[in-house]
């Protein structure tokens, strides 16, 4: 019997698809069949739009005889006579920047929405040093802390796993990251929302957006004017960048450009 019906699951894409309608009418043996097929095709459609994106690097300089490149220019700067220590070196090393990620999962996003956010946010695991991930919908939720240590497979898992449901509280979660985003000790840090920006619950997410020391937005959908106009104002409060993705399939490329320009 279990044979059966495991031939009529679904496989692929489709598994992420209808994953979310799933989840709750199965067995939990067939259900762990298809998330874990679900998870598979979201990964390997993640790392193929990475193939070619280098990871976000910074360049550091350094006076020989440190390890590195010769920066000519750098060391033609330094006045005459020349000595050993006016040679300066670059090299390129990882760059740590903690971010937390803040995604709209209210009552709207069910099946393949919450597949294509999964894929977005692994696209952001895979290139990011950290990343914490938070959901809101009518209130905030942690998903992924800073201090976790969590592969990206268990971090698609719990974004698949998140229930769908309530309204949409923009201010609730990006007060929730933040306060998550303060507890990093690092220098560079930032928040990722994605949503169409239009909250139907919640106070102005305007103040709270003023408070990330950098806060990108992605808006996701029509261009609806409350949810264009919330989101530009975040992005301007938050000293971060906006960006469009008119549709959910849309997402996945367009976080993609956000690392390569926000995160180099």
């Amino acid at each position: 019997m279990f044979q059966v019906q495991l031939d009529t699951l679904p496989e692929g894409w489709q598994a992420a698809q209808q994953f979310h309608r799933l989840k709750h009418r199965l067995p939990r043996s067939l259900r762990n069949v298809v998330e874990e097929r679900a998870i598979d095709v979201i990964l390997q459609r993640a790392r193929t739009m990475l193939r070619h994106a280098a990871q976000p690097t910074r360049t550091r300089r350094d006076q020989y005889p440190n390890d590195g490149d010769l920066d000519f220019d750098a060391t033609l700067e330094a006045p005459r006579p020349w000595t050993a220590q006016d040679i300066v070196v670059e090299r390129r090393e990882p760059r740590r920047a903690d971010v937390v990620a803040i995604l709209d999962m209210s009552l709207s996003m069910t099946g393949e929405k919450i597949a294509l956010t999964a894929l977005a946010t692994a696209i952001l695991r895979l290139r990011l040093d950290r990343l914490s991930v938070y959901s809101f919908d009518t209130n905030a939720h942690p998903l992924v802390h800073l201090q976790e240590d969590v592969p990206v497979r268990e971090v698609v898992r719990r974004i698949l796993r998140v229930p769908a449901q309530g309204y949409t509280n923009i201010e609730a979660g990006l007060r929730m990251s933040l306060d998550e985003l303060r507890t990093s000790p690092r220098s560079e840090r930032a928040g990722v929302i994605l949503t169409d920006g239009v909250a139907n619950v919640g106070r102005d997410p305007i103040p709270v957006a003023s408070r990330y020391p950098r806060l990108h937005v992605v808006q996701v959908g029509p261009e609806e004017p409350g949810g264009a106009k919330t989101c530009r104002a975040m992005a301007r409060a938050g000293r971060g960048r906006r960006y469009r993705a008119p549709t959910y399939h849309d997402l996945p490329a367009v976080v993609r450009r956000l690392v390569r320009e926000c995160f180099r």
